[in-house]
C-alpha cells in the first residue's frame, strides 16, 4: 500500500478549512467547493478575500468531495456535529495544521486566483 502524500491541491483544501475554522466557520463539502471554485453567492461573498478563493475553478464538486474524503480518512480533517442543522462539518486537525504550517513555510508565492467571466444566461433584448 502506498503512503498518502499531500500535493498543492490538498494543501489548498486544508488552508481553506483552516482559515474558515480560525474565524469560527465550519464548512460542508459544498462550502469548500464554492470557495475554491469561486462561486459567487450570498453565502460565499464574505469569503472572497481568502487566499484559496477561486484557485481551483476547473474542479468539479465530485473531485473536491474526493479530496476532502482523503484528507478525512488520513486524519488531516475531522468532522464536528452541529445540532442546529443536524450536519457534520469539517474541522482541521492538529496533524492537518502541522502539515499546513510546514507547507506554508516553504511555499514561495501566493496561489494564482483565476477569474471566471460568467456569461449571462438571461438578457433583455430591445
Amino acid at each position: 500500500m502506498t503512503k498518502f502524500r499531500l500535493n498543492v491541491t490538498y494543501y489548498k483544501i486544508l488552508e481553506t478549512v483552516s482559515l474558515l475554522n480560525k474565524d469560527g466557520f465550519y464548512p460542508l463539502n459544498e462550502g469548500i467547493y464554492k470557495i475554491v471554485t469561486g462561486k459567487k453567492d450570498d453565502e460565499t461573498l464574505e469569503f472572497s478575500h481568502l487566499s484559496t478563493y477561486s484557485t481551483l475553478i476547473s474542479y468539479p464538486s465530485k473531485k473536491i468531495c474526493n479530496l476532502t474524503l482523503m484528507l478525512f480518512r488520513n486524519k488531516y480533517l475531522e468532522k464536528v456535529y452541529d445540532k442546529n442543522t443536524d450536519e457534520l462539518y469539517f474541522k482541521i486537525t492538529k496533524l492537518g495544521e502541522d502539515a499546513l504550517e510546514k507547507y506554508l513555510k516553504r511555499k514561495r508565492n501566493n496561489y494564482s486566483k483565476k477569474v471566471v467571466n460568467h456569461k449571462k444566461t438571461i438578457v433583455k433584448l430591445p
